[in-house]
């Protein structure tokens, strides 16, 4: 009995206020539309400023592996414009360029963009063009500005949208011991991507190109398969020679690596400069 006493006045209250609130959205709908309207309205309209910021920022520092929707169409203004897009992945940061591996196929419509890589099809190997785009960094917020860049992405651990657009783990140079920042090439980045599918004769020659260009990256990983005798013999003489090149330009890596070929051969090392190998 107490309790029904102690219940009712709060169930009446609760009737009273559901009665105030009826009328005043019976009263009122118009403007609680208009109020909705304007709320959803102002949340699209936060929402695209502040993906429009994020993509901004991602133009103003890329990395490897960051995904752009390009549209070529808005590139080639010498005719009528038709869109073209295209998938395009960072493969290289240089100072002042950006290299970017395209797609084989364009798309006429950007959702059938999105969809491929949703569709993880940036992981097919056949799915990039060998030519590459290069960009100068300064050119990458005018282009977005214009829609030639329309979308800009950085991977969230191996994913875009749901879609894999990379390894879990991302590609090291051979023998990886520890850090340096010494920037890749195109043929050294091009050497890794064979190295890791085991194409040694071609990755060889890849680290070849780039090493004899003065890539310290490249002579490191040269030296290492020489070590190995991946995709070779093995041949310590050049193994010793390239790792040496690339310490001298200050890798620490094969600064590291130098240190132990020459303390499992404290008699080869000795004995061996860079003047005795050509």
């Amino acid at each position: 009995m107490a309790l029904t006493t102690w219940l009712s006045p709060i169930l009446q209250c609760l009737f009273s206020l559901h009665d105030i609130i009826e009328r005043i959205v019976v009263k009122h709908s118009r403007f609680l539309l208009l109020m909705l309207f304007i709320l959803g309205a102002g949340y699209i309209y936060v929402s695209h400023m502040q993906s429009t910021a994020l993509q901004q920022q991602l133009l103003q520092s890329p990395k490897i592996d960051d995904v752009y929707i390009v549209d070529l169409g808005r590139i080639q203004t010498e005719r009528q414009y038709q869109p073209q897009y295209r998938i395009a992945q960072v493969r290289q940061v240089a100072e002042n360029q950006v290299v970017l591996a395209q797609s084989d196929i364009t798309y006429r419509r950007k959702r059938d963009a999105i969809r491929a890589i949703k569709l993880d099809s940036l992981m097919l190997d056949s799915f990039f063009r060998s030519e590459r785009l290069t960009f100068e960094r300064t050119q990458l917020a005018p282009l977005f500005k214009i829609d030639a860049i329309d979308d800009a992405y950085r991977a969230r651990d191996i994913y875009v949208m749901g879609g894999i657009v990379k390894q879990r783990q991302k590609p090291l140079p051979i023998n990886h011991k520890i850090t340096s920042n010494l920037s890749l090439t195109v043929h050294n980045s091009e050497g890794i991507r064979l190295y890791q599918q085991k194409d040694f004769t071609l990755a060889l020659a890849a680290f070849n190109t780039a090493a004899k260009a003065g890539d310290a990256w490249a002579q490191y990983n040269l030296a290492g398969m020489f070590e190995l005798g991946e995709g070779t013999n093995t041949n310590l003489t050049q193994a010793h020679y390239w790792y040496k090149k690339a310490a001298l330009q200050g890798h620490q890596r094969a600064q590291h690596a130098l240190t132990l070929l020459c303390e499992s051969q404290p008699l080869y090392c000795k004995s061996q400069t860079l003047s005795d190998i050509h």
